[in-house]
């Protein structure tokens, strides 16, 4: 039996983080949505995740914060990013980036497929 994709989404934007897990949900993969730097903070920290999802709502500094936490929990662990615009710089040094309009099916195939 094979287990499902572990995700963390993170984002400060509510809305938009329940209807990524919906989706995320939908689709099979294991999701956990948090709404604050602290909430994403504990979950890295106390579970274990396959995935790391960046709202583009998360600043700079948050990103780097929560990367460096994740990969320390995970060092083989993926970042994904969901930029605003195809011509936005990634805040971090993610392993895979979305632009936010193309972002529910690609996400979905991107994980699904494993081509992070």
């Amino acid at each position: 039996m094979e287990s499902k994709i572990r995700v963390l989404s993170a984002s400060v934007d509510a809305r938009l983080n329940h209807t990524r897990w919906l989706l995320l949900q939908y689709h099979g993969f294991d999701v956990t949505a948090s709404d604050s730097v602290e909430h994403a903070r504990e979950q890295i920290q106390t579970n274990h995740f396959d995935v790391l999802i960046f709202g583009s709502s998360l600043t700079r500094d948050t990103c780097w914060l929560l990367a460096e936490e994740f990969r320390k929990c995970n060092a083989k662990g993926k970042i994904v990013e969901i930029l605003p615009a195809p011509w936005a710089a990634p805040k971090n040094r993610p392993d895979a980036t979305i632009v936010g309009t193309d972002e529910p099916t690609k996400l979905v195939s991107l994980l699904r497929e494993g081509k992070i």
